[in-house]
């Protein structure tokens, strides 16, 4: 298989999830239809640096701070930069060296970043303002970056939980004005700063099938597993075959190579929808999005809950206080 390209799954293996979600709506790895992966959220010793583990998908985001003039047309806001880093480390598709696979993993790696971009930049969860210290002369530069270690599917999802606890857990330096002169203070002189934000916005995946009851029975299963709004949504090809969509909640790399279509919601935890990304696939009705809304919405009351008690866990045992 060249680099850059994703490896297509065989055929024992397509039949095999197909076959257990159609059947007995399992996952090959024993999950249930919305149970997610095993989530941990390390921090390092640095404030600002933060590991989390999706199942096998790992991404590590670090923040940093400095002093910078403000954009001409922005001269009250301060700056976030944000990169992202996706190396073949994350995985073979991500190898932009093969000249087969090049343009496949370029445009993976942009379709990445662009998203990281709307998740952070465009939803205003920092508070760019605060950022301000001298109006037109001096703000702060937040510089946030992203490192996808290794991506066993859902990376976006453990991208921006990652970046959006790192810049929750990241402390800036503590500056005064005096003469004119903006005079930053180490952490020994003052407690560092908080960043103030809006909000904290998170991502959900969905990986959607179509599948295809074979008699009445799957039917009824399929139609109980689909979870709509009015339990009975059913599609029709073009061959005019029966179709059932069935979401899993944060599928693995080998379920979003499979599924037919897959769904990202990013909200926070007020239900206020962020972004809603649906980049092709097939065709999915609109019971069939707000249940998987509604699915996600709680899903991210859950995980705002895992983040806030890991932040607190984390400051019982710094010491950020001045002696």
């Amino acid at each position: 298989m060249p680099a850059g390209q994703l490896v297509a799954p065989s055929q024992s293996e397509e039949a095999f999830v197909l076959h257990a979600l159609q059947s007995s709506a399992l996952r090959v790895d024993g999950r249930r239809l919305a149970q997610s992966r095993p989530l941990n959220i390390r921090f390092g010793e640095q404030l600002g640096w933060c590991e989390v583990s999706l199942g096998k998908t790992i991404a590590i985001a670090s923040v940093d701070a400095s002093i910078v003039p403000p954009r001409d047309d922005r001269p009250y806001e301060g700056i976030i930069n944000i990169n992202t880093d996706v190396t073949p480390m994350a995985g073979m598709e991500y190898d932009a060296g093969g000249v087969a696979g090049a343009t496949e993993s370029r445009e993976r790696e942009a379709l990445f970043d662009r998203m990281m971009e709307r998740a952070l930049r465009y939803t205003e969860a920092v508070d760019r303002e605060a950022l301000c210290i001298v109006a037109g002369k001096k703000v702060w530069c937040i510089n946030l970056t992203m490192h996808l270690l290794s991506d066993e599917g859902a990376a976006i999802d453990a991208a921006v939980l990652a970046s959006m606890v790192a810049l929750r857990h990241f402390r800036r330096p503590d500056v005064t004005i005096a003469d004119g002169e903006v005079i930053v203070h180490s952490t020994e002189d003052r407690v560092p700063v908080p960043l103030a934000y809006h909000h904290m916005p998170l991502s959900v995946t969905f990986a959607v099938f179509l599948l295809r009851p074979v008699n009445e029975k799957d039917r009824s299963m399929l139609l109980s597993q689909s979870r709509s709004i009015d339990s009975q949504v059913v599609m029709e090809n073009d061959d005019g075959v029966s179709e059932i969509p069935v979401a899993v909640l944060d599928p693995s790399l080998l379920e979003q190579s499979l599924a037919h279509t897959s769904m990202t919601f990013i909200l926070n935890a007020q239900r206020e929808v962020c972004v809603l990304d649906k980049a092709g696939g097939a065709p999915l009705p609109y019971q069939t999005i707000l249940t998987l809304l509604n699915d996600a919405a709680k899903h991210i009351s859950h995980l705002v809950d895992i983040v806030e008690k890991s932040l607190a866990r984390d400051a019982s045992t710094r010491v950020l206080s001045v002696v």
